[in-house]
């Protein structure tokens, strides 16, 4: 059995080859790379063949990112899962040093590991570096139930996206009533990321990795692309689904609910040009702060 299981849910051919030669190029040798491909074309599946013996690959019966993402879980058989995004890109040690830092925090009952990292755009040059919470000089325990609530009182994903984690198989399966990208009963649109993380974080605590481990992809065409992405609103509007499950599960404190309504204000304001639809939404905040804050 593999150590740690690669998962790569594929749809866009373009960087894909670059996204796939980093997770071969691991120093961490007990891997698979797993490819579930839904790409209309046989674009992935040509490269995938260029590395032969190296890539389990497989078309995925059911196309949706979401569901993609889901059935890697259920093919991998590694111990560790670490997902990738068809185009990012790994540095050579993540694996290793993401293993490491789970690995050493066993006791702590971790159940996810992330570490900051370089935003890049479609030519591969560095953007930014995203480091949120300021890791440096060593591995840091962050308790689980702090980080959800970090994450939902401000509306933010401090974590970061699917190629920046790293969990056990094991503990995603324990972590979640249903998939792990959802929460409880209710189900993700857009932001299926967080619903992971708060799943996995409401079992246990993070530790975050000083490096710069991955490297996210920002460019037209990409999901993070609001005129690309046509389920883009869903990134906005999931916040509150969050918000609500975590307060009905006890997660966030009643003292934080100000905050999060006007994290919530905040963003849904700054998108409104792009989607009008938000300013009920907006109004209905607005009432609910003024109702907390009485």
């Amino acid at each position: 059995m593999p150590r740690v299981s690669i998962c790569i849910p594929s749809y866009k051919p373009r960087h894909f080859e670059l996204c796939l030669a980093s997770a071969i190029a691991q120093t961490f040798p007990d891997i698979e790379i797993i490819v579930s491909d839904d790409c209309p074309t046989d674009d992935i599946e040509r490269i995938c063949e260029k590395f032969p013996g190296r890539v389990k690959y497989s078309r995925n019966p059911k196309p949706g990112s979401k569901k993609n993402v889901i059935r890697l879980m259920s093919l991998a058989q590694g111990d560790y899962i670490k997902f990738l995004l068809d185009d990012d890109i790994l540095h050579p040690f993540c694996v290793q040093n993401l293993l490491e830092a789970l690995e050493a925090t066993k006791a702590e009952n971790t159940t996810l590991a992330f570490s900051p990292r370089d935003l890049i755009d479609e030519n591969n040059n560095i953007l930014s570096n995203v480091n949120v919470l300021k890791i440096s000089g060593g591995i840091k325990i962050i308790d689980g139930a702090e980080c959800i609530q970090l994450m939902t009182a401000n509306a933010k994903n401090f974590i970061g996206e699917f190629s920046t984690v790293m969990f056990r198989r094991t503990d995603a399966l324990a972590a979640a009533t249903g998939s792990l990208l959802d929460f409880g009963d209710v189900t993700s649109r857009g932001l299926g990321d967080v619903f992971a993380w708060v799943n996995l974080a409401s079992k246990g605590n993070v530790v975050a990795h000083p490096a710069t481990l991955s490297y996210f992809r920002q460019h037209q065409g990409s999901n993070s692309d609001p005129a690309a992405n046509p389920d883009f609103i869903y990134c906005i509007t999931d916040w509150e689904i969050i918000i609500n499950q975590v307060k009905a599960s006890g997660h966030l404190p009643a003292g934080m609910y100000p905050l999060a309504y006007k994290s919530l204000i905040r963003d849904y304001s700054y998108w409104l040009p792009r989607f009008p639809q938000l300013a009920g939404d907006v109004a209905r905040f607005e009432r609910l702060l003024t109702e907390v804050a009485a």
